[in-house]
């Protein structure tokens, strides 16, 4: 008995889920891997299935079994080339650029009021950012390497200094939106930091 139809229904099921869009967002360069994944997966299980003779009441079962592994298997290879793209893309737009020489906070600062006057934005949030973290490494609180993720110092200061971990959390958030998201800055958001890093180093006598 072939199962070939079950097998169809079973595909339109998974590729409506893989669809959604946390999936189809994972890899625009890759557009159409998962479903020719898919395919081939799926047809090949139903080849194999196309020989062997299920009673009718087990069919349901396996059919629903063999979604599941499917599910379980392509979303593993999703996160895995996810993964891949993103670390790709952070490579290419690196927080530091090769050869830069790590200067004052207070320089970082300066600059990123600068670029925003020029509505160079990106940049802007990107000095600013460095302007943080070469703060609290000025402090020990953290040390900068390029290899580290903003969870890594994350992890850093909730050990040398815990209150300034909400801080650090909404400014990473926002350099990771415009640096690596593409996304556009909010002005008033942008100086809404820029105030809040000042009252921070002007109470802890470390502004200017």
């Amino acid at each position: 008995m072939s199962n070939v139809p079950m097998w169809s229904e079973d595909k339109e099921r998974l590729v409506d889920i893989l669809s959604t869009e946390e999936f189809t967002q994972s890899s625009k360069a890759g557009e159409g891997w998962i479903e020719k994944a898919l395919d081939y997966l799926l047809e090949l299980i139903a080849r194999v299935f196309e020989r062997v003779d299920l009673p009718t009441e087990a069919a349901g079962t396996v059919s629903t079994t063999v979604v599941v592994v499917a599910i379980l298997a392509l979303l593993a290879v999703i996160y895995w080339t996810s993964r891949k793209l993103m670390l790709h893309s952070k490579k290419e737009r690196a927080l530091f650029t090769q050869g830069e020489k790590i200067r004052r906070h207070t320089d970082y600062l300066l600059e990123a009021r600068q670029l925003a006057q020029t509505e160079e934005w990106r940049e802007a949030v990107r000095h600013l950012f460095l302007a943080l973290l070469v703060y609290l490494q000025e402090k020990s609180w953290i040390r900068i390497e390029q290899w580290k993720t903003n969870w890594e110092y994350m992890e850093e200061i909730r050990h040398n200094h815990p209150a300034m971990q909400e801080v650090f959390r909404r400014h990473a958030r926002i350099f990771d939106q415009i640096w690596y998201g593409q996304k556009t800055i909010d002005e008033e958001v942008f100086w809404k930091h820029v105030n809040e890093l000042e009252q921070i180093w002007r109470e802890e006598g470390h502004h200017g």
